[in-house]
């Protein structure tokens, strides 16, 4: 018990070192993918991505051993629809950047006869919120998709949703540039 005791307090002591020292990546990030790059990657949905990274709202003791230190609202837009997909996540330090958990959805939908990628009108049957990683880059961030997320289209509770899975190399793995305040507003 004293183990963990311990952990539990060098987890809050940096989580209030990284809070007081400011939190890791706040600011904007943002990629939109010109139309060579696309050709170049036919089986890339994904057109356009931003990541907004603030100061957590949520209070450190609902994390537990992992306490929030940042949220990020994760934005794709996905082959050439105008709305995008989102994603608001609570992270949490690991190494050098963040661990941000998916948004839930309470959506109540049909379920999908598939569990594939790409922009559905159904939910896939037993998705999680899933999980991205974010870490620095020297001209802006790296953001990963580790757990299968569900995005659902901005202002819609009904679908449709975005799914991409970490299996995905073309619609996992985003190189982020920095983006001025307003861009992400």
């Amino acid at each position: 018990m004293t183990g963990r005791l311990w952990r539990v307090g060098a987890a809050i002591l940096l989580a209030v070192t990284q809070a007081s020292a400011g939190t890791p990546l706040v600011g904007c990030y943002e990629r939109i993918y010109d139309e060579a790059h696309l050709g170049a990657h036919r089986r890339q949905i994904v057109r356009h991505v931003r990541v907004k990274i603030a100061p957590t709202s949520v209070s450190p003791s609902e994390g537990g051993d992992k306490p929030p230190i940042a949220d990020a609202l994760f934005q794709v837009w996905a082959e050439k629809g105008k709305k995008s997909f989102d994603s608001l996540g609570v992270c949490w330090a690991q190494a050098d950047g963040l661990v941000c958990n998916g948004s839930d959805s309470a959506a109540e939908t049909s379920l999908c006869k598939t569990k594939t990628r790409g922009v559905r009108d159904c939910r896939i049957e037993g998705a999680q919120s899933g999980r991205f990683r974010i870490a620095p880059r020297s001209d802006g961030a790296h953001v990963l998709v580790t757990e299968t997320l569900e995005l659902p289209q901005t202002g819609s509770d009904v679908g449709p949703f975005l799914y991409l899975s970490p299996n995905d190399p073309e619609n996992r793995d985003f190189l982020l540039k920095a983006a001025p305040q307003k861009t992400c507003q």
